[in-house]
């Protein structure tokens, strides 16, 4: 997928921008503070209806306007897409071709980015409901009948901890039995997307560092069974706890997923350096995976990539993005002395391109 052209009206610090981007390695740069953030910020959320800096939508829009809209046309697959997003006070507004587009769980399959910012070192720092939102959404890009089981099972799940909570119990064998079956599928889906993406994450580690350590992605059940019947006895057999907390204790909602070097665990012994360089490789890996097995291109955001990297790091990553084949943004308070003749560079003064 590739943005050829953006325009935003009121979105943060931008009262009025239209800009035409490169196919290939998009470079934004600028003093700290001028917009390059919310420039990205702007397209993270035309591709994934989400931001990666907050969830308080009054904060998107312009101090002195009631709304921001953002307007793009993308490339995928051969087609041009015309793209409109209105934020306001409403709520969200998407428009797909000129037409209202009201299936948020299709547009988001549809169209991904996948962005590396300065607050993701803490998401493997972070609580664990973080990580299995991230990787919720990236396996169910992958695997579309991983997001039909995510579905049902987050439905039910809503179901059965509201009988809970009014202690009520006898519905709780037919929402545990369904539980069980599509939650032992989620349990298989997210154990084979860490074996596949565990031979792209090594060598791209390696080969943004030149570490010989092995970094890894395991996934961690919350609960170790062998299939969905003994699930679902396990289930059963913590009914009374169930019942007196008021929500339910067993199931992959309660999963995890953490990074290791070798055998060093990420929350304990990851320094500041090594979270931002095996955040940014898992990142790759996980492009990698989807361009080997859907031959997907997603959007690749980098915001501030190269403030805590030593220039041996930052060196090796710029040649590996030449070799990659999406459209690829990066902001950073400095231009490289040497840039692909392929890539465009921008630079960011006060919400306007120079």
């Amino acid at each position: 997928m590739v943005i050829r052209s953006l325009e935003l009206h009121h979105f943060r610090n931008y009262r009025q921008l239209q800009v035409e981007f490169g196919p290939g390695l998009n470079w934004l740069h600028g003093y700290n503070g001028q917009g390059k953030t919310n420039l990205v910020e702007a397209i993270a959320y035309l591709c994934n209806l989400e931001s990666f800096r907050t969830r308080k939508t009054q904060q998107l829009w312009y101090s002195e306007a009631n709304a921001a809209r953002m307007t793009a046309l993308l490339e995928q697959q051969q087609v041009l897409r015309r793209v409109q997003i209105i934020l306001s006070t409403r709520g969200r507004q998407v428009w797909l071709d000129h037409a209202p587009f009201q299936r948020t769980s299709e547009y988001v399959l549809s169209f991904l980015a996948l962005s590396f910012t300065p607050e993701d070192v803490a998401l493997f720092r972070g609580p664990p409901q973080e990580r299995r939102r991230f990787f919720n959404r990236i396996i169910s890009t992958l695997d579309p009948v991983y997001f039909r089981h995510l579905q049902d099972y987050t439905k039910v799940l809503a179901e059965k901890n509201a009988a809970l909570r009014q202690r009520q119990d006898r519905q709780l064998s037919a929402w545990n039995q369904v539980l069980a079956r599509t939650g032992w599928e989620l349990i298989q889906r997210r154990a084979a997307f860490a074996e596949q993406l565990l031979s792209h994450l090594v060598e791209l580690f390696r080969m943004a560092t030149g570490r010989p350590e092995q970094l890894s992605l395991r996934y961690h059940p919350a609960v170790q069974c062998s299939d969905a019947e003994q699930l679902e006895k396990m289930m059963e057999e913590q009914r009374d706890r169930e019942l007196h907390s008021g929500y339910a204790l067993i199931g992959p909602h309660r999963d995890d997923y953490h990074l290791f070097l070798d055998e060093k665990i990420d929350r304990d012994f990851f320094s500041q350096g090594e979270l931002r360089v095996t955040n940014l490789s898992l990142k790759i890996a996980i492009n990698q995976l989807l361009f080997s097995n859907y031959s997907l291109h997603p959007i690749l955001i980098f915001d501030d990539l190269f403030s805590e990297l030593d220039a041996q790091v930052s060196q090796r990553l710029l040649g590996l993005f030449a070799q990659l084949q999406n459209q690829i943004f990066v902001t950073s308070t400095t231009r490289p002395e040497k840039l692909d003749t392929k890539s465009c560079s921008f630079q960011v003064v006060q919400g306007q391109f120079i």
